[in-house]
């Protein structure tokens, strides 16, 4: 198995004579993980067993099992971590929860923590108390930022009298150096002190406070009773994140470009993933890969199914699966989302508390389901768009350069208009909001009179974390052939303009610079930049259209509101890659009055129902 590793950076403020794409670290402002200052107190207890490994975490910690004052990010697998046990890792840095820097300036000091609920250790049994032990896994760097010799990763456990007491590392422990590795340690809660009514533990990193630096990655963490020193087996097998894509190189394609590909087999690829085996012990699994459409609901073929492989202890297993038959899909219609699901049976259970009786008698946790790391969902469309990415920013990428350029390179296979371009700017050093910069699209990168196809003045707008903004063009620009979308950077020398980067998929050599009146390839960064272009003659619903009668949906725009007047019996909507959104609705008088969450500017799909009739609208959000 292979990662994709890059290199290491600083910011630099001096201006650079030649064309260099830089790597910058993001700010997630994150509106639904602001910090709370519960008093401990305030906070009810819980028991042992404690049990996370972030698999199902959506960007914030699970307030099931951690302080909502911890200023930690989970970050979707696999994100910073490079063979992480499961899906889904913490990632520690210079940032707080909410994106904000511990410090406007490059100081050393505290910066995330990680900080359980209170456990109520009184009741543990007095005959087992010294068998209760505390394990996670841990990574130095990863895909992230080395830390420095100064920094640190520590692990405190909160004495009876409410003070922190450092337990790891100790005198000698060693450092990890390996960023491609995760280790394991075991902690025994051996001191009488802790076992009181709130005893809690806290993961506290120490480094730079300006940014997301001085990384280090934590999974798979558990504590419970009738341990000891050497148990690092866990009957536990889990996906170690989400499938590659069907695409090939993309994420998403206009359905009327994937129309026009007369040889589909050649860009369509089979969905890959990664299972763990976390026992030591040998372990045979079966699992299937199944391609589902998911506005109609229906499988549309089995990508895999395969019975009886085995994993060895601590084995990390590639999956494979069939590309995709072209066949399958229905290109009458007008858009397609996609869902590849990989699921593993592997006879994993509830995690269990004792066996009596040898093997007889089991007693297990019935709310610690190890079941839940077993299924990995992945989300593709045929649509109006072309996605290399995977909707995620792990980084920025930018240049800062007064207008200097960024060109990314797209390929059409018949005439196409491109009515919109999709953008997502991260906050890097500082909030980018307001940037002026100036959006193009060429045909060539011959920089003479004939290559520029459309421009378009513009300032960067931020609309949350992993939100594209849309920038319109009036009329639409036809292209064909290939094609680049990119932007020149209107700000003064020294002042970034950065673009979100996925490092999880790599099309780094589809994108060009300019900062001396000549183009030249990107050769420092690795990964994929958040910039999708629409097309205009590929969108509207993913069925065949079949309106039902006497059905209004206003406003369209909508500032998050919507009325829908008619008969219809069910209301579903997604986003344009086929999640579904949840809203809350009223019926008075015949008429729905759907309210949404706030979402940011951005585009939904309206599916309604009434019988056997079926009409899926675009509505545009305008917040």
């Amino acid at each position: 198995m292979k990662y994709r590793l890059y290199f290491s950076f600083s910011l630099l403020s001096t201006i650079y004579c030649s064309a260099q794409l830089r790597l910058l670290p993001i700010q997630h402002l994150n509106p639904n993980s602001g910090a709370s200052h519960q008093r401990l107190t305030e906070v009810k207890s819980i028991v042992l067993p404690f049990w996370d490994d972030f698999s199902q975490s959506q960007g914030i910690i699970d307030t099931t099992w951690w302080m909502p004052s911890s200023q930690v990010s989970v970050v979707a697998s696999p994100g910073n971590g490079v063979n992480p046990p499961t899906l889904n890792v913490v990632t520690f840095d210079g940032v707080n929860a909410q994106g904000i820097p511990y410090s406007p300036i490059s100081s050393e000091g505290l910066v995330d923590s990680l900080v359980s609920k209170p456990i109520d250790l009184t009741k543990v049994p007095l005959s087992l108390r010294n068998t209760v032990y505390l394990s996670f896994f841990y990574q130095i760097k990863g895909l992230g930022e080395s830390p420095e010799s100064s920094d640190s990763l520590l692990l405190y456990f909160r004495h009876r009298n409410g003070t922190w007491e450092k337990v790891w590392p100790l005198a000698g422990d060693p450092r990890p150096t390996d960023p491609s590795k995760f280790n394991e340690k075991l902690i025994q809660v051996a001191d009488t002190s802790y076992f009181h009514p709130k005893f809690q533990f806290k993961f506290q990193a120490i480094g730079r406070q300006n940014g997301m630096f001085d990384n280090w990655n934590i999974d798979y963490i558990y504590m419970d009773k009738r341990r000891n020193a050497n148990d690092n087996s866990f009957l536990d097998r889990a996906f170690t994140g989400i499938p590659s894509s069907i695409f090939g190189e993309y994420t998403a394609l206009p359905m009327n470009e994937f129309r026009s590909i007369s040889n589909k087999s050649a860009i369509l690829s089979g969905p890959v993933t990664h299972i763990m085996n976390l026992e030591q012990d040998i372990q045979p699994i079966d699992y299937e890969a199944v391609l589902r459409d998911t506005l109609k609901k229906v499988d549309l073929e089995k990508l895999a199914t395969t019975n009886g492989v085995i994993l060895f202890p601590r084995d990390m297993l590639e999956t494979m699966a069939a590309a995709p038959d072209s066949t399958s899909f229905d290109t009458n219609a007008d858009s397609l989302f996609l869902e590849i699901k990989y699921s593993v049976n592997s006879g994993d259970k509830f995690l269990i508390d004792s066996i009596f009786n040898g093997g007889q008698d089991t007693v297990f946790y019935d709310n610690i389901d190890l079941k839940v790391n077993d299924t990995v969902r992945a989300y593709f469309s045929l649509h109006d768009y072309y996605a290399y990415d995977d909707g995620t920013a792990e980084f920025g990428a930018g240049i800062n350069q007064k207008n200097g350029k960024l060109a990314y390179q797209f390929v059409t296979h018949s005439q196409s208009f491109i009515d919109r371009v999709d953008l997502y700017f991260p906050n890097i050093d500082r909030n980018q909001a307001g940037s002026p910069l100036e959006l193009f699209v060429l045909a060539d990168l011959n920089e003479d009179k004939n290559s520029v196809l459309g421009r378009l003045n513009a300032s960067v707008q931020f609309n949350g974390i992993n939100k594209f903004v849309s920038y319109s063009f009036n009329p639409s620009i036809q292209v064909q052939d290939t094609f680049y979308v990119g932007y020149t950077n209107l700000n003064d020398d020294g002042v970034w303009l950065a673009t979100g980067l996925d490092k999880n998929t790599d099309t780094s050599d589809r994108i060009f610079l300019n900062v001396d009146g000549s183009w030249v390839s990107n050769t420092t960064v690795t990964g994929s930049l958040m910039i999708r272009p629409h097309v205009s003659n590929g969108i509207v619903s993913g069925i065949k259209k079949n309106e039902l009668p006497k059905v209004s949906v206003f406003p369209n725009p909508s500032p998050g509101e919507l009325f829908i007047s008619g008969k219809i019996d069910v209301v579903r909507a997604y986003d344009v890659m086929g999640k579904k959104i949840k809203f809350t609705q009223n019926i008075e008088s015949g008429r729905r009055h759907l309210t949404f969450p706030y979402l940011g500017a951005r585009l939904i799909l309206l599916e309604m129902i009434s019988g056997r009739s079926r009409q899926v609208q675009r509505i545009m959000l305008t917040r």
